[in-house]
């Protein structure tokens, strides 16, 4: 160990925070999901530290799931890949596992690692840059140039490091456009069986953050499960559902009244007419032989959502099945412990940013419900707009689409307006990134907790009426 840590004294490290990283690791191995978002081996300082990271990493890889992984099987890999002695011997790996204080830390420990090792290879890098400095240059500008992009090469790394050339996504684009071919005008996304809906997004797309904002008792929580509800038990397609506000098991009931078509308030009473009796049997039984994940936590951070997001993902595409929606209901009870110190508006856009983010790294589409600012409500216009987005203008600018849920309320309900728009409520798309923006019009039965497109209700309409 004293080889590796001679000559250190004047570089920035930290040997407790990567001990209780890779000690949390073998407690927690889920954490990975999000410890590999904020670091790499590299980040280490110690080599030994780096192999026990690699390994632990190269193990989950290699594991159905993560709940496999303790020190004993560390050890075994190790060993089995001569890298045990490397590392300090079997005492090290024990010695590691019974240091940690609290995985709850592991987050502010990863990026002090990680900003620690931004500031060794600038350190390194300003000490071989100032060498040169001293020496004769042939073309100043040469090296003024030759030293602004290696700097920028190392301070970039705490935003990005994401830069490729053109060329190396000729591929990519290409299978992109061929989809966009075969697609012959039609959907190039997941279809949400909303025909409007579809027709102006062409499907809901991965990599795609979306937001659904309304006032209270507008529906949004409805119109999410029911865009779920479709892709699951329709297209058969994993669905993942937060829930931070209803248990799971009103979720399901929800599930079962949309899907049934009865009433939730004389479902929950257990009056269910005979007529209904075989569709309830038929409903039951396509919801709970669908792809549906629910996780009714009702106190979630942003890194709890990422690193299970980023698990259940990879264990679906093990298993060769792609999952094609998260849903967050909603976004404003997700809490962000590293940045809350600075106020509410900058935890709101950091869990934003952190969303869209994880769209793009596990190219899903991400719905994430979002509350509205109550001034909509003082306006003689009560329709929603962009600047009604509750407490961070960052919603706004991360999100690729919007969409509001607006219904008027009439004081004279039996006006000729009031009766041509009982029922139904307006989508906006308020923005959309990559398309149009456009407003329908629902159907919406709040007693069932169930929108439908237009056409299929009034068909329906008229075939009770018969």
């Amino acid at each position: 160990m004293a080889s590796q840590t001679e000559n250190i004294q004047n570089l920035p490290y930290d040997l407790e925070a990567e001990i209780q990283v890779l000690g949390s690791l073998l407690i927690r191995p889920d954490l990975i999901f999000q410890i590999s978002n904020i670091i790499k081996s590299e980040d280490f300082f110690l080599a030994s530290n780096r192999i026990i990271y690699e390994s632990i990493e190269n193990l989950i890889r290699e594991s159905e799931t993560t709940t496999e992984i303790d020190p004993v099987r560390l050890i075994q890999y190790l060993e089995d890949h001569q890298n045990l002695e490397k590392v300090g011997g079997a005492e090290t790996i024990f010695r590691i596992s019974e240091k940690v204080l609290s995985p709850t830390n592991t987050i502010h420990h990863a990026i002090r690692i990680h900003n620690f090792s931004i500031r060794r290879k600038l350190i390194l890098k300003l000490k071989e840059l100032e060498e040169k400095a001293l020496e004769p240059q042939e073309n100043e500008s040469s090296f003024l140039k030759y030293a602004e992009d290696e700097i920028l090469k190392i301070t970039g790394e705490s935003i990005t490091t994401g830069v490729v050339p053109v060329e190396d996504l000729k591929k990519e684009f290409l299978d992109y456009i061929n989809s966009l071919l075969e697609a012959k005008g039609g959907l190039t996304g997941q279809p949400t069986r909303f025909h409007e809906l579809d027709r102006i997004t062409s499907g809901i797309r991965g990599g795609e953050l979306i937001l659904l904002a309304a006032r209270p008792g507008m529906g949004k929580s409805t119109l999410a499960l029911n865009i779920c509800m479709n892709i699951a038990l329709y297209y058969q397609k994993p669905v993942i559902i937060y829930s931070l506000e209803m248990s799971r098991l009103e979720l399901l009931i929800r599930m079962l009244s949309a899907d049934a078509q009865i009433n939730l308030s004389d479902l929950k009473k257990g009056h269910i007419p005979h007529h209904k009796q075989e569709a309830i049997k038929e409903s039951i039984g396509r919801i709970f032989s669908s792809p549906i994940y629910i996780d009714d936590s009702g106190n979630l951070d942003i890194w709890d959502c990422i690193a299970r997001t980023r698990k259940l993902e990879i264990e679906l595409r093990r298993q060769g099945k792609e999952p094609s929606l998260v849903v967050i209901d909603y976004l404003q009870l997700i809490s962000d412990p590293e940045s809350r110190k600075f106020g509410r508006q900058v935890e709101v856009a950091s869990i934003s940013r952190s969303l869209k983010l994880l769209a793009k790294k596990t190219n899903l589409p991400i719905l994430a419900l979002s509350q509205m600012n109550r001034s909509v409500e003082q306006r003689r216009d009560p329709k929603p707009q962009l600047s009604d987005l509750r407490e961070s203008g960052a919603l706004e600018q991360d999100a690729d689409i919007v969409m509001f849920i607006h219904r008027d309320f009439y004081s004279d309900p039996d006006s000729p307006e009031a009766i041509e728009n009982r029922g139904k409520a307006e989508i906006i798309i308020a923005k959309h990134r990559n398309g149009p923006l456009g407003t329908f019009k629902l159907a919406y039965r709040p007693e069932m907790f169930r929108f439908d497109n237009l056409e299929y209700f009034e068909s329906h309409q008229e075939e009770n009426n018969t």
